[in-house]
């Protein structure tokens, strides 16, 4: 099979819309579960299409696949993400400050850079290797971490030897991938944090991880990006394009999937 050579942890399939990404990002999860690896399928497109893949109602969390051993499946909620962000925000403070008070920090949290900053954190945990530890998963933790990016509470793991990422259309993907660069230069150059969350973000604090995701992206052993796309020459010069700008972005290792 073409996904036996595909041995990185981060395995991204990026395409234009309608090439095949979702088929082949499912058949190449279950091809390592078959193998015995610990595989986690994860989609960042809004419209996912895991759930009518595999016959399953996936969350946010990494729920095991009963059709297929070894294999995990999430979607990554922007607005969840978001919502999960803003309560941590502002949750602590209910009941101790006038609800006026209350009401203008939900607003200052309601914004689209917040949706970015918590979606992206999200993402920027899978890269950095604090993978979710799978819903009804009684695998025992290596290690454990708090999540200190959208304050959930939840505890990460270590816990999968791959996450493939099923990707939106490629301008969707291309923003994504930018993202830890982005957010690691102006952490870097602001010791202020991102005005656009207001004080209580403490977003400083994650410039670590947000290094570590940009790191993962760069790391051939790390990372590869399979660039799908079919036998027209519209869908071919797009993947063109695209692998030029993720070499731009770092991402050099990359492959072509002709569908």
């Amino acid at each position: 099979m073409w996904a036996d050579g595909l041995t990185t942890r981060h395995l991204f399939f990026t395409g234009k819309g309608g090439v095949g990404k979702t088929s082949l990002a499912c058949a190449t999860a279950m091809h390592l579960a078959e193998q015995g690896q610990r595989t986690l399928i994860v989609s960042t497109d809004p419209a996912s299409n895991l759930d009518e893949v595999f016959g399953v109602t996936l969350g946010t969390e990494p729920t095991a696949i009963a059709s297929v051993p070894n294999l995990f499946g999430a979607n990554l909620d922007p607005e969840a993400a978001a919502a999960a962000y803003r309560e941590t925000m502002v949750g602590p403070y209910r009941g101790k400050l006038p609800e006026a008070v209350i009401r203008n920090m939900e607003e200052q949290f309601s914004g689209a850079c917040t949706t970015e900053i918590a979606a992206f954190d999200e993402f920027a945990a899978l890269l950095a290797g604090d993978s979710i530890a799978p819903t009804g998963d009684s695998t025992p933790c290596v290690t454990t971490c708090a999540n200190q990016g959208s304050g959930t509470g939840t505890v990460h793991t270590p816990a999968h030897d791959h996450v493939v990422f099923d990707t939106a259309p490629t301008g969707h993907t291309l923003r994504l991938l930018s993202l830890p660069k982005a957010w690691s230069g102006f952490l870097a150059d602001n010791d202020r944090g991102a005005s656009c969350l207001g004080p209580h973000s403490g977003l400083k604090m994650q410039e670590a991880r947000f290094n570590a995701a940009l790191a993962a992206l760069s790391n051939p052993a790390l990372t590869t990006v399979v660039l799908v796309t079919r036998p027209d020459p519209r869908p071919m010069q797009e993947a063109a394009r695209t692998s030029d700008e993720l070499r731009l972005l770092g991402l050099g290792n990359q492959r072509l999937a002709i569908n």
